[in-house]
């Protein structure tokens, strides 16, 4: 007897793509993140340079691994220029951002324009992001310290390695930012000369790099460094000078004369229209890694001109959080708390199964007892 097979019935192949799957955060969790964001945003908004730094060392002790913090000092020397004057949470403000602007722009450029404005894989600010999520956003943006890459770049090489190579339905999140072994194949070779130069002295860039520092500033003499390679390295010299002595650029006619040949600073500012205007730094240089101060021993700290003002900080960041909640590592307390918790409940739900054991046998004994008892 031969059985007729069942017709396979046809499926759409179209189906729409949702936002990626992320978890819904509990009640809890968006309390937390909204009184973390409340937090974030006063931090933000202090304005006195030294209060701005104890505040944002606090927040980073209170919700950051500490040995994350602990490479901030040697990752500080070797990040990309432009991002140099920036306090890692700054700098991780600056990658969050950037992450969620390659997601859509690789979203629209792969899937479908329409759908791009609408994804939300992070939040526009840090810290209303899950604290697993704020980890992974803070250690891509070390992987990007450490390769030297501008976080915008940094973000778009992978997404759109991660469609093209991997045939992948969608960009990654943040934890999969530097997973898998392809990573170190698709940074090879980044960032090329064209990719840095049309990123040096943008107008977001911090202000100091368009004045004239009052102290020994080593950001600002990286930054006059790579200046000077970006001109030299250019097909059209005198083209490129000119661009960095134009309204909005970071050189005099007297700092261009100390780093170039006369005849070159001439026929650039034959093509300058309106002139830089480049005023003093207010404040002297201190170094943006302040307050992270590590006793790993090939950390910089042991040779940097600012470790007692660094300890210092560390000190009086101690005492704060001291002050708002009785730990010097509030992390630690809070993950401590958070075992009691979890154990807590354990016993509890064992508790409750015991009960209900005990309960269920003397329900059946009794009846056992009525039944032997009847006639």
């Amino acid at each position: 007897m031969t059985t007729k097979k069942k017709p396979k019935t046809r499926t759409s192949k179209t189906t729409k793509r949702t936002n990626p799957a992320r978890k819904k955060k509990s009640v809890k969790n968006r309390s937390d993140a909204h009184r973390r964001n409340s937090i974030y945003a006063k931090v933000l908004a202090i304005s006195d340079p030294e209060q701005r730094r104890v505040a944002e060392a606090a927040f980073q002790r209170t919700y950051i691994a500490p040995k994350l913090l602990a490479k901030e000092a040697a990752l500080h020397q070797i990040r990309w220029i432009g991002h140099r004057y920036m306090t890692p949470l700054q700098a991780t403000q600056q990658f969050n951002d950037a992450y969620l602007v390659a997601y859509r722009r690789v979203w629209a450029r792969h899937f479908s324009a329409t759908e791009a404005p609408g994804k939300q894989p992070i939040e526009a600010s840090f810290a209303m992001n899950d604290l697993a999520d704020m980890t992974s956003l803070w250690t891509a943006r070390q992987r990007a310290d450490e390769l030297g890459m501008p976080y915008d770049l940094f973000c778009e090489i992978i997404m759109e390695r991660w469609i093209v190579g991997r045939k992948a339905k969608q960009p990654p999140l943040p934890n999969q930012l530097c997973s898998g072994k392809l990573f170190n194949g698709w940074m090879r070779g980044h960032p090329t000369w064209a990719e840095t130069s049309e990123r040096l002295f943008l107008p977001d860039w911090d202000e100091r790099f368009f004045v004239e520092p009052i102290s020994d500033d080593p950001v600002y003499a990286a930054a006059m460094r790579m200046l000077h390679a970006d001109v030299l390295y250019a097909k059209d010299r005198p083209a490129r000078l000119a661009r960095y002595l134009s309204v909005g650029g970071p050189l005099t006619e007297e700092r261009a004369g100390t780093m170039f040949d006369p005849d070159l600073v001439r026929d650039a500012m034959a093509l300058v229209g309106e002139s830089a205007d480049v005023g003093n730094a207010s404040d002297a240089y201190v170094p943006a890694c302040i307050g992270n101060r590590t006793n790993e021993r090939d950390a910089p700290c042991h040779t940097c001109q600012f470790a007692v003002q660094c300890s210092a900080l560390k000190r009086k960041v101690t005492r704060k959080l001291i002050a708002i909640g009785g730990s010097g590592d509030p992390r630690a307390d809070r993950r401590r708390r958070q075992n009691r918790d979890s154990q807590r409940r354990r016993r509890d739900k064992l508790r409750r199964e015991t009960a209900a054991k005990v309960a269920a046998s003397s329900a059946s004994s009794d009846m056992g007892g009525k039944m032997s008892a009847a006639p």
